[in-house]
């Protein structure tokens, strides 16, 4: 634990990948701001915690048979770097799919604040439907 019992940013980082890799978003959530900003690139720009929950429930289907694989972590400060690399079967077409990518979080007062994930647009938009936050 960090200076005044707040969680560091490598602490908060694993907790929230431990939440993802266990198929938890409620517990990814738990960890975010309630104004969290999240950006999943070729799929959803997100405002606020109840945006980001729609979009977890709106992607959690979309793949299946998933191995995420966490290459490298980055830490400064508040923010962290983490390069990921997945593979799997889309779920729609039963196709093969492999993604990699980098995901840059920053964590402030003990909350993730800001996760901004890049990968591999092309494949998102070719594989996957646009999430509309307001349905």
């Amino acid at each position: 634990m960090a200076y005044g019992g707040v969680a560091t940013t490598r602490e908060i980082v694993d907790r929230f990948y431990s939440a993802f890799l266990a198929g938890d978003p409620e517990g990814m959530l738990d960890l975010m701001s309630p104004s969290v900003r999240v950006r999943f690139l070729g799929q959803a720009d997100l405002k606020g915690i109840e945006e980001a929950r729609k979009f977890f429930a709106f992607s959690g289907g979309l793949l299946s048979n998933l191995e995420f694989q966490i290459e490298e972590r980055i830490f400064d400060g508040q923010w962290a770097v983490v390069l990921w690399t997945e593979t799997g079967s889309v779920t729609s077409s039963g196709e093969p799919w492999e993604n990699h990518g980098v995901d840059v979080i920053r964590v402030h007062d003990g909350e993730v604040t800001i996760v901004h994930e890049n990968n591999d647009v092309r494949l998102v938009r070719a594989h996957f439907p646009r999430f509309d936050p307001q349905s």
